[in-house]
Protein backbone atom coordinates (compact mmCIF):
# COMPACT_ATOMS: atom_id res chain seq x y z
CA UNK A 1 0.00 0.00 0.00
CA UNK A 2 0.98 3.36 -0.42
CA UNK A 3 1.05 5.68 2.28
CA UNK A 4 1.91 8.47 0.22
CA UNK A 5 0.38 10.65 0.54
CA UNK A 6 -1.03 7.81 -0.73
CA UNK A 7 -2.76 5.33 1.13
CA UNK A 8 -2.11 2.05 -0.38
CA UNK A 9 -3.91 -1.04 -1.13
CA UNK A 10 -6.18 -3.53 0.21
CA UNK A 11 -6.09 -6.38 2.06
CA UNK A 12 -6.22 -8.25 -0.89
CA UNK A 13 -4.63 -9.91 0.94
CA UNK A 14 -4.21 -6.97 0.32
CA UNK A 15 -4.37 -4.24 1.99
CA UNK A 16 -3.76 -1.19 0.80
CA UNK A 17 -6.65 -1.19 2.94
CA UNK A 18 -7.69 1.10 5.20
CA UNK A 19 -5.72 3.27 6.91
CA UNK A 20 -5.26 6.23 8.82
CA UNK A 21 -4.07 9.62 8.05
CA UNK A 22 -0.84 10.79 9.44
CA UNK A 23 0.28 14.36 9.51
CA UNK A 24 2.23 13.77 6.40
CA UNK A 25 0.72 14.49 3.06
CA UNK A 26 -2.05 12.46 2.04
CA UNK A 27 -2.11 12.33 -1.61
CA UNK A 28 -5.30 11.50 -2.96
CA UNK A 29 -7.74 12.52 -0.43
CA UNK A 30 -10.30 15.19 0.03
CA UNK A 31 -9.33 18.84 0.40
CA UNK A 32 -5.83 18.60 1.74
CA UNK A 33 -2.64 17.46 0.18
CA UNK A 34 -1.77 15.15 3.01
CA UNK A 35 0.27 12.08 3.00
CA UNK A 36 -2.12 9.41 2.37
CA UNK A 37 -1.35 6.17 3.85
CA UNK A 38 -2.43 3.17 2.01
CA UNK A 39 -1.00 0.19 3.81
CA UNK A 40 -0.45 -2.83 1.80
CA UNK A 41 -0.39 -6.32 3.19
CA UNK A 42 -0.91 -8.46 6.21
CA UNK A 43 0.50 -7.81 9.57
CA UNK A 44 2.07 -9.22 12.72
CA UNK A 45 3.50 -8.20 16.03
CA UNK A 46 4.88 -5.05 17.49
CA UNK A 47 8.05 -4.33 19.40
CA UNK A 48 10.66 -1.73 20.27
CA UNK A 49 11.82 0.73 17.64
CA UNK A 50 14.21 -0.49 14.95
CA UNK A 51 16.59 1.54 12.81
CA UNK A 52 16.29 1.89 9.06
CA UNK A 53 18.65 -0.30 6.99
CA UNK A 54 21.67 1.81 5.94
CA UNK A 55 24.77 -0.31 5.35
CA UNK A 56 24.49 -0.99 1.63
CA UNK A 57 22.75 0.71 -1.24
CA UNK A 58 22.43 0.31 -4.99
CA UNK A 59 20.71 2.50 -7.54
CA UNK A 60 18.75 0.91 -10.37
CA UNK A 61 17.02 3.41 -12.64
CA UNK A 62 15.16 5.79 -10.31
CA UNK A 63 15.13 3.26 -7.45
CA UNK A 64 17.71 3.34 -4.65
CA UNK A 65 17.66 0.02 -2.77
CA UNK A 66 18.98 0.20 0.79
CA UNK A 67 19.65 -2.80 3.05
CA UNK A 68 21.95 -4.00 5.79
CA UNK A 69 22.78 -7.24 3.97
CA UNK A 70 24.76 -7.51 0.75
CA UNK A 71 22.66 -6.54 -2.24
CA UNK A 72 24.24 -8.87 -4.78
CA UNK A 73 21.66 -11.55 -3.98
CA UNK A 74 18.92 -9.20 -5.19
CA UNK A 75 20.49 -8.37 -8.54
CA UNK A 76 18.08 -10.44 -10.70
CA UNK A 77 15.12 -8.86 -8.90
CA UNK A 78 16.55 -5.35 -9.23
CA UNK A 79 17.04 -5.89 -12.96
CA UNK A 80 13.45 -7.10 -13.28
CA UNK A 81 12.15 -4.07 -11.40
CA UNK A 82 14.05 -1.78 -13.74
CA UNK A 83 12.40 -3.52 -16.70
CA UNK A 84 9.01 -3.25 -14.98
CA UNK A 85 9.47 0.51 -14.70
CA UNK A 86 10.30 0.70 -18.40
CA UNK A 87 7.24 -1.40 -19.27
CA UNK A 88 5.00 0.79 -17.14
CA UNK A 89 6.29 4.05 -18.60
CA UNK A 90 6.09 2.74 -22.17
CA UNK A 91 2.69 1.08 -21.93
CA UNK A 92 1.05 4.03 -20.18
CA UNK A 93 2.92 6.65 -22.26
CA UNK A 94 4.23 8.42 -19.17
CA UNK A 95 7.08 10.94 -19.15
CA UNK A 96 10.41 9.56 -18.01
CA UNK A 97 10.42 9.68 -14.18
CA UNK A 98 13.48 11.24 -12.59
CA UNK A 99 12.53 11.50 -8.90
CA UNK A 100 14.43 9.04 -6.75
CA UNK A 101 12.56 6.40 -4.77
CA UNK A 102 14.31 5.09 -1.65
CA UNK A 103 13.47 1.43 -1.09
CA UNK A 104 14.29 0.15 2.42
CA UNK A 105 14.69 -3.63 2.64
CA UNK A 106 14.61 -4.86 6.21
CA UNK A 107 16.27 -8.17 7.02
CA UNK A 108 13.13 -9.73 8.49
CA UNK A 109 9.54 -9.02 9.33
CA UNK A 110 10.22 -8.40 13.00
CA UNK A 111 12.58 -5.47 12.41
CA UNK A 112 10.34 -4.07 9.69
CA UNK A 113 7.26 -4.12 11.92
CA UNK A 114 9.12 -2.62 14.86
CA UNK A 115 10.20 0.30 12.68
CA UNK A 116 6.77 0.83 11.14
CA UNK A 117 5.06 0.74 14.52
CA UNK A 118 7.48 3.31 15.91
CA UNK A 119 7.50 5.59 12.84
CA UNK A 120 3.85 5.24 11.81
CA UNK A 121 2.06 4.09 14.97
CA UNK A 122 -1.45 4.70 13.65
CA UNK A 123 -1.07 2.39 10.66
CA UNK A 124 -2.10 -1.24 10.60
CA UNK A 125 0.86 -3.50 9.94
CA UNK A 126 1.16 -4.70 6.37
CA UNK A 127 3.87 -6.41 4.36
CA UNK A 128 4.88 -3.28 2.46
CA UNK A 129 4.13 0.42 2.19
CA UNK A 130 4.70 3.21 -0.28
CA UNK A 131 4.92 6.66 1.32
CA UNK A 132 5.08 10.05 -0.36
CA UNK A 133 6.31 12.19 2.49
CA UNK A 134 6.44 15.97 2.12
CA UNK A 135 9.78 17.62 2.77
CA UNK A 136 8.35 21.00 3.72
CA UNK A 137 6.40 23.98 2.48
CA UNK A 138 6.32 23.86 -1.30
CA UNK A 139 8.96 21.14 -1.54
CA UNK A 140 8.61 17.92 -3.48
CA UNK A 141 7.79 14.71 -1.65
CA UNK A 142 10.28 12.09 -0.53
CA UNK A 143 9.19 8.84 -2.20
CA UNK A 144 9.76 5.91 0.14
CA UNK A 145 9.04 2.19 0.09
CA UNK A 146 9.38 -0.02 3.17
CA UNK A 147 9.31 -3.82 3.14
CA UNK A 148 11.28 -6.88 4.26
CA UNK A 149 12.89 -10.01 2.86
CA UNK A 150 10.28 -12.73 2.47
CA UNK A 151 8.45 -14.96 0.04
CA UNK A 152 6.28 -12.09 -1.26
CA UNK A 153 9.13 -9.63 -1.81
CA UNK A 154 8.94 -9.71 -5.61
CA UNK A 155 5.18 -9.12 -5.71
CA UNK A 156 5.25 -6.49 -2.99
CA UNK A 157 8.06 -4.48 -4.61
CA UNK A 158 6.43 -4.59 -8.04
CA UNK A 159 3.18 -3.34 -6.49
CA UNK A 160 4.66 -0.57 -4.34
CA UNK A 161 7.10 0.64 -6.98
CA UNK A 162 4.20 0.96 -9.41
CA UNK A 163 2.64 3.41 -6.95
CA UNK A 164 5.98 5.19 -6.63
CA UNK A 165 6.48 5.61 -10.39
CA UNK A 166 2.93 6.87 -10.89
CA UNK A 167 3.20 9.39 -8.07
CA UNK A 168 6.58 10.60 -9.32
CA UNK A 169 5.11 11.87 -12.60
CA UNK A 170 1.40 12.51 -11.93
CA UNK A 171 -0.30 15.17 -9.82
CA UNK A 172 -2.46 12.51 -8.24
CA UNK A 173 -4.08 9.19 -9.14
CA UNK A 174 -7.70 8.26 -8.35
CA UNK A 175 -7.66 5.57 -5.69
CA UNK A 176 -9.27 2.83 -7.79
CA UNK A 177 -6.90 3.47 -10.72
CA UNK A 178 -3.84 3.68 -8.48
CA UNK A 179 -4.64 0.28 -7.01
CA UNK A 180 -5.78 -1.23 -10.28
CA UNK A 181 -2.51 -0.36 -12.00
CA UNK A 182 -0.48 -1.61 -9.03
CA UNK A 183 -2.44 -4.89 -9.09
CA UNK A 184 -1.74 -5.17 -12.81
CA UNK A 185 2.00 -4.47 -12.70
CA UNK A 186 2.68 -6.53 -9.58
CA UNK A 187 2.32 -9.56 -11.85
CA UNK A 188 5.31 -10.93 -13.80
CA UNK A 189 5.63 -9.64 -17.37
CA UNK A 190 5.00 -13.09 -18.87
CA UNK A 191 1.39 -13.33 -17.62
CA UNK A 192 0.38 -10.12 -19.46
CA UNK A 193 -1.48 -8.72 -16.47
CA UNK A 194 -3.84 -11.69 -16.10
CA UNK A 195 -4.48 -12.35 -12.41
CA UNK A 196 -5.80 -15.92 -12.25
CA UNK A 197 -6.62 -15.84 -8.51
CA UNK A 198 -8.68 -12.67 -9.06
CA UNK A 199 -10.55 -14.29 -11.94
CA UNK A 200 -11.26 -17.43 -9.92
CA UNK A 201 -12.56 -15.40 -6.98
CA UNK A 202 -14.84 -13.37 -9.26
CA UNK A 203 -16.21 -16.57 -10.74
CA UNK A 204 -16.91 -18.04 -7.31
CA UNK A 205 -18.57 -14.90 -5.94
CA UNK A 206 -20.30 -13.63 -9.05
CA UNK A 207 -19.22 -10.32 -10.49
CA UNK A 208 -21.30 -7.18 -10.93
CA UNK A 209 -19.05 -4.29 -11.98
CA UNK A 210 -19.97 -0.73 -11.18
CA UNK A 211 -17.33 1.75 -12.31
CA UNK A 212 -19.32 4.80 -11.22
CA UNK A 213 -19.33 3.47 -7.65
CA UNK A 214 -15.62 2.65 -7.78
CA UNK A 215 -14.80 6.17 -8.94
CA UNK A 216 -16.46 7.63 -5.85
CA UNK A 217 -13.90 6.08 -3.48
CA UNK A 218 -11.32 8.48 -2.09
CA UNK A 219 -9.99 6.59 0.93
CA UNK A 220 -8.62 3.12 1.22
CA UNK A 221 -10.99 2.35 4.05
CA UNK A 222 -13.76 2.33 1.47
CA UNK A 223 -12.19 -0.45 -0.55
CA UNK A 224 -12.26 -4.16 0.25
CA UNK A 225 -10.67 -7.06 -1.68
CA UNK A 226 -13.55 -7.16 -4.16
CA UNK A 227 -12.90 -3.52 -5.11
CA UNK A 228 -9.23 -4.28 -5.65
CA UNK A 229 -10.14 -7.12 -7.98
CA UNK A 230 -12.56 -4.92 -9.88
CA UNK A 231 -9.96 -2.15 -10.16
CA UNK A 232 -7.51 -4.63 -11.68
CA UNK A 233 -10.22 -5.86 -14.08
CA UNK A 234 -10.96 -2.34 -15.41
CA UNK A 235 -7.27 -1.73 -16.03
CA UNK A 236 -6.96 -5.02 -17.89
CA UNK A 237 -10.02 -4.21 -20.01
CA UNK A 238 -8.65 -0.81 -20.99
CA UNK A 239 -5.19 -2.14 -21.84
CA UNK A 240 -6.14 -5.35 -23.63
CA UNK A 241 -9.57 -5.08 -25.25
CA UNK A 242 -9.20 -2.50 -28.04
CA UNK A 243 -6.90 0.36 -29.10
CA UNK A 244 -9.57 2.96 -28.31
CA UNK A 245 -9.86 1.92 -24.66
CA UNK A 246 -6.08 1.92 -24.21
CA UNK A 247 -6.01 5.40 -25.72
CA UNK A 248 -8.74 6.51 -23.31
CA UNK A 249 -6.59 5.37 -20.39
CA UNK A 250 -3.38 6.99 -21.61
CA UNK A 251 -5.26 10.23 -22.38
CA UNK A 252 -6.68 10.20 -18.85
CA UNK A 253 -3.21 9.68 -17.36
CA UNK A 254 -1.95 12.55 -19.48
CA UNK A 255 -4.57 14.79 -17.86
CA UNK A 256 -3.33 13.65 -14.46
CA UNK A 257 0.10 15.07 -15.23
CA UNK A 258 -1.30 18.59 -14.91
CA UNK A 259 -4.40 18.24 -12.74
CA UNK A 260 -5.43 16.15 -9.76
CA UNK A 261 -9.12 16.49 -10.70
CA UNK A 262 -9.65 15.26 -14.26
CA UNK A 263 -13.18 14.05 -13.54
CA UNK A 264 -14.45 10.48 -13.96
CA UNK A 265 -13.10 8.20 -16.66
CA UNK A 266 -16.43 6.48 -17.32
CA UNK A 267 -17.64 9.02 -19.95
CA UNK A 268 -14.45 8.36 -21.91
CA UNK A 269 -15.06 4.62 -21.81
CA UNK A 270 -18.62 5.08 -23.06
CA UNK A 271 -17.05 6.39 -26.26
CA UNK A 272 -15.37 2.98 -26.56
CA UNK A 273 -18.12 0.66 -25.32
CA UNK A 274 -21.93 1.09 -25.46
CA UNK A 275 -22.06 -0.32 -21.92
CA UNK A 276 -18.67 -0.43 -20.14
CA UNK A 277 -19.93 -2.72 -17.38
CA UNK A 278 -21.18 -5.29 -19.89
CA UNK A 279 -17.95 -4.92 -21.86
CA UNK A 280 -15.94 -5.75 -18.74
CA UNK A 281 -17.97 -8.89 -18.05
CA UNK A 282 -17.51 -10.05 -21.64
CA UNK A 283 -13.78 -9.29 -21.53
CA UNK A 284 -13.22 -11.34 -18.36
CA UNK A 285 -15.20 -14.22 -19.85
CA UNK A 286 -12.71 -14.37 -22.73
CA UNK A 287 -9.84 -14.68 -20.29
Amino acid sequence: MALPTTLTRPLRQIVWPLVCLLPIVLTGCDLFHFNLLRPDRDAGTVGAPAALPNKNQQRVSQFVFIADSELGQYQPLFTELGHMREDLVTLLKLPNPTALVNVYLFEDREHYERFMRARYPDLPLRRAFFVAQPRGMGGSDDLLVFTFRGEHLRQDLRHELTHAVLHSVLKDVPLWLDEGLAEYFELPREVHGVNRPHLAQMLREGFHPDLSRLEMFTQVQQMNPAEYRESWAWVHLMLHSQPESRQALTDYLKQLRTTSSPGPIQPKLKNCFPDPNEALIAHLAKL
